[in-house]
């Protein structure tokens, strides 16, 4: 299974002196704190640039068109004043489930609802990276499958459990992989961070490694 893929790749990279983690995601900074990063954060649209690009991808099939929209979701975030020797890394993460793309929830009826629909089936976890710097321009997405087990009645403590007391609305697809009872999952394909939140291995090896231009 092939799990990272590139999207957009423009212009060479200046010598970089400061990281800028555009997220407010405790989660990613975290993976990033070995490059001491900066935080700042830009609104976007997310729905509105989900439906605008879901319909501009429409001959892709669902999971190639979700996976590019997911890209153009991470370049909004980016597009802001860029500082020459700055590198600024923006990411999004989505879920793919039954033809359908799961965001963070409305509500905690909306986190259980997706939460139940994994039971017994595979489901895609896709993150979007964006680096970007005054004169370039790399984006790419990394995609993860997960197989939760067939739901059975000793299971439904722990789905109440996880849906009122782990926060599930603040999480794509409502749920962290790291919280998750580990009864649920029946396995997984890819890069568990991609699940998590951020590709970490992928963005360190294309900042410092053989994809540095």
């Amino acid at each position: 299974m092939q799990t990272v893929f590139q999207y957009q790749k423009e212009g060479d990279r200046e010598q970089i002196s400061t990281y800028v983690l555009l997220s407010n995601s405790p989660r990613r900074k975290q993976l990033l704190g070995f490059l001491q990063p900066q935080i700042a954060s830009v609104e976007v649209d997310e729905r509105g640039i989900e439906e605008h690009f879901m319909k501009q991808f429409a001959t892709d099939d669902f999971l190639t068109r979700a996976a590019k929209t997911c890209c153009e979701i991470s370049k909004a975030k980016s597009d802001m004043d860029l500082v020459t020797g700055h590198l600024y890394i923006s990411a999004d993460t989505i879920v793919v489930s039954d033809g359908k793309i799961f965001n963070k929830p409305q509500d905690l009826t909306e986190a259980e609802t997706m939460l139940r629909s994994y039971f017994g089936k595979s489901h895609y976890v896709v993150t979007s990276v964006c680096l970007r710097t005054s004169h370039s321009l790399d984006v790419f997405y990394t995609v993860a499958q997960i197989d939760f087990v067939d739901y059975y009645p000793a299971l439904e403590e722990a789905i109440q459990s996880y849906i009122h007391d782990k926060q599930p609305l603040d999480k794509a697809g409502a749920y962290g992989i790291q919280e998750l009872d580990p009864r649920f999952v029946a396995g997984i394909s890819g890069d568990i961070h991609t699940i998590i939140g951020l590709p970490v291995a992928e963005v360190s090896r294309r900042i410092f490694g053989s994809g540095k231009k």
